[in-house]
């Protein structure tokens, strides 16, 4: 079993009565459409391929919400404020058990790493904890995580570091019906369930 899904944590939060919604009214962003990023801001994970593609979405209601830390987070917030970005949101790491009420409270998870070959080889953590959460994988990462998505067809691929092409599927994903989305994060969490139950 390469990687795991964590279903007990999101199982929670649904019986103890988390309201996403609520929860990303407080956050001030119910009339966004929020594309989180959650993880390490490092050299791999080449994260100002989303602050490029933010700067092409700055006429829409995309935004991109980032949440960790990393060596690479002060060059990354002082690129977006040199920028003047309004559609780019750091937030501090949480622990593990506030990440999913992030998720859960956003449209789309991104899974995104530096365009490598090593990396053809690597299951994406973040990818299993969007897919509990029932949310569509926007994925700019090759090789076996992209079969992943493509089995599950709960997400779509982007070649990485093409923040065009991240732009673009961004655009895509904002215009697709709701249900359509629900299906897409729906279809993430019956393939996880069934191959990568952490149980």
């Amino acid at each position: 079993i390469p990687n795991a899904a964590d279903f007990s944590m999101v199982e929670k939060f649904h019986t103890d009565g988390f309201d996403p919604e609520e929860y990303r009214r407080g956050l001030g962003l119910e009339d966004k459409f929020v594309i989180t990023y959650i993880g390490v801001h490092g050299l791999a994970n080449h994260l100002i391929q989303l602050i490029d593609a933010a700067a092409l979405l700055e006429e829409t209601r995309i935004v991109f919400q980032l949440i960790g830390s990393g060596a690479q987070k002060e060059m990354l917030q002082a690129e977006v404020k040199t920028r003047n970005l309004k559609n780019v949101i750091f937030r501090d790491a949480v622990p593990k058990a506030d990440v999913f009420k992030y998720i859960l409270a956003s449209d789309v998870g991104a899974s995104v790493l530096k365009k490598a070959e090593i990396f053809k080889t690597i299951y994406s953590n973040k990818t299993f904890d969007y897919m509990a959460c029932k949310k569509p994988v926007l994925l700019a990462i090759d090789g076996v995580s992209r079969i992943l998505i493509e089995e599950a067809d709960c997400g779509f691929y982007v070649e990485p570091e093409n923040s065009f092409l991240i732009a673009e599927k961004a655009k895509e994903l904002l215009n697709l019906p709701t249900a359509t989305l629900n299906k897409i994060g729906e279809n993430g969490f019956l393939f996880a369930k069934k191959n990568f139950d952490r149980e």
